[in-house]
């Protein structure tokens, strides 16, 4: 049993009930005195208790898009060391900020995921997650410094060149994204490599993935496959612990969680910079918290669908707003489309019309062509267009 925090992470429920309680209140002390969008809402309402906390007003994304960039920062510019960006609803964009000490706490989350998944300062981790998702690189390399683990901080950018620095480098533990260590497996297969003549013992992927993806993995790359699961505008990494069992812990200490209507719901317990009280998250979850055989006493949470039209294609997250505001720079500007999803395939069916072709030499080829440039060119997504017959 590999626990990093063993205070924390197998505190006793009532204790750690406790320990939320007191976070609590601070936090609704720090909101009234620094954050001016919290100030009214909070004035007259205190909590004596967690059962109180159903009292308390939500935050939502469009509060934090709302209040681009800084408008929810609770500490003043000059003492914000590292901001991140993340994408909002309808593609708004948002700033997460960090002091020193909310980096000294992420650094500790994250090594809280590297010990459970098995990694020790034995291993030599490679970091991979892409530029899509740079901010939480850092997070897992300030992770895999603190367990004092070698750390190869670079994203190659061919699958040689990730051949090559597994070869080379041997490193011991990926962390990397689905769609790498996919693509990275198939190159494999490909080229008739066998995986066991690599050092991998261990992948960490960044988001969670079905179990066919995960037997995909293990089997093409010879590796034990974890999974993480976190929000960019909370914490990721850190926001959960995935045990030795397969369950999700939220660490609990630092984030305090609900169930509303479906949807998980979190308030960030001892963040500095920007401290987020009942953030909806629009994702749909549900939560237990029952005794895990690990030793545990996070919440188990399992992750469902998400609730606003955000999508993800080869780690890229978008919105359909996106996509139509795309589209009205094109010859399909306020043509009815569908945005068809798979693990390795992105579809944008536009209904067709007359009009559409208006002002081309060819029947579809020129506006199809133009509408994927568009795409690949503003939101980075290498995607089919397909022309359909209208709905009637």
């Amino acid at each position: 049993m590999n626990i990093f925090d063993r205070r924390y992470e197998t505190m006793p429920r009532p204790e750690l009930e406790q320990l939320q309680l007191e976070r609590l209140q601070a936090l609704l002390a720090r909101l009234r005195r620094k954050v001016r969008r919290y100030r009214e809402s909070l004035a007259d309402l205190r909590v004596e208790s967690l059962d109180d906390l159903a009292r308390l007003p939500f935050t939502t994304p469009e509060t934090l898009a709302d209040a681009f960039p800084y408008g929810l920062f609770a500490f003043p510019l000059r003492e914000i060391i590292r901001l991140h960006s993340a994408v909002g609803p309808e593609g708004r964009p948002m700033v997460i900020g960090h002091t020193r000490n909310d980096l000294t706490q992420w650094s500790r989350l994250a090594a809280r995921q590297l010990a459970a998944a098995g990694m020790t300062a034995n291993d030599v981790i490679q970091i991979a997650r892409g530029r899509a998702a740079a901010a939480a690189a850092s997070g897992y390399l300030l992770g895999a410094e603190l367990i004092e683990a070698s750390v190869i901080a670079e994203d190659p950018l061919h699958l040689d060149y990730q051949l090559a620095m597994l070869q080379n480098y041997r490193p011991t533990v990926l962390i990397t994204t689905p769609t790498h260590a996919l693509d990275f497996a198939r190159c494999l297969e490909q080229r008739r490599i066998d995986p066991q003549s690599l050092h991998l013992r261990s992948v960490l992927l960044s988001r969670n993935v079905n179990p066919q993806i995960r037997e995909q993995v293990a089997s093409g790359l010879f590796a034990s496959v974890r999974c993480t699961f976190g929000l960019g505008e909370i914490l990721d990494p850190g926001l959960c612990v995935e045990c030795e069992a397969g369950q999700f812990h939220i660490n609990e200490d630092q984030f305090l969680p609900e169930i509303c209507d479906g949807e998980l719901v979190i308030t960030t317990l001892a963040r500095e910079a920007l401290p987020l009280l009942r953030y909806r998250t629009r994702l749909a979850a549900s939560l237990r918290r029952e005794k895990c055989i690990c030793g545990r006493t996070g919440a188990l949470v399992e992750p469902g669908q998400r609730l606003d039209r955000q999508f993800r294609f080869r780690e890229i997250t978008f919105y359909e707003a996106q996509i139509a505001h795309v589209l009205a720079q094109t010859p399909a500007a306020g043509h009815r489309f569908e945005v068809q999803l798979t693990e390795t395939q992105l579809t944008i069916a536009i209904e067709i019309s007359q009009d559409l072709f208006a002002n081309t030499l060819t029947s579809a080829e020129n506006p199809r062509r133009q509408i994927e440039l568009e795409l690949l060119a503003r939101l980075g997504l290498e995607a089919e267009v397909r022309f359909v017959e209208p709905k009637r």
